[in-house]
């Protein structure tokens, strides 16, 4: 995403022309408001894209946080997208948080 963030707010590119072409292509899905980086969604209007530390604790929290969903990868993605967030490795993220959370779950029921 900082290569997009670079295109739209300084109009910088990178030097290789094919990837100069789909820097180009893939920001005409996203905008700048105030330095933040939004992402046009198909169900909303505009999702916030996230960094990775941001993307993890927003799993956390909807996981065992207050939410408390406790849900697979697929419903969790499709939550993080619902209330607004948005970040390229969201589904590989989800399914990786919920495998690291099962195994901590089977350590901890074995004590």
């Amino acid at each position: 995403m900082t290569p997009i963030l670079n295109f739209l707010m300084n109009n910088t590119l990178p030097k290789d022309r094919a990837e100069a072409r789909k820097i180009r292509r893939q920001a005409a899905s996203y905008t700048v408001v105030e330095g933040q980086l939004f992402r046009r969604g198909l169900s909303s209007p505009w999702l916030k894209c996230l960094d990775q530390e941001q993307a993890d604790y927003v799993l956390s929290e909807l996981h065992r946080g207050i939410c408390r969903m406790h849900s697979g990868a697929r419903s969790m993605a499709v939550c993080v997208l619902r209330v607004g967030y948005y970040w390229p490795t969201i589904k590989r993220d989800a399914r990786e948080y919920t495998k690291k959370m099962f195994r901590v779950s089977v350590i901890w029921t074995r004590f």
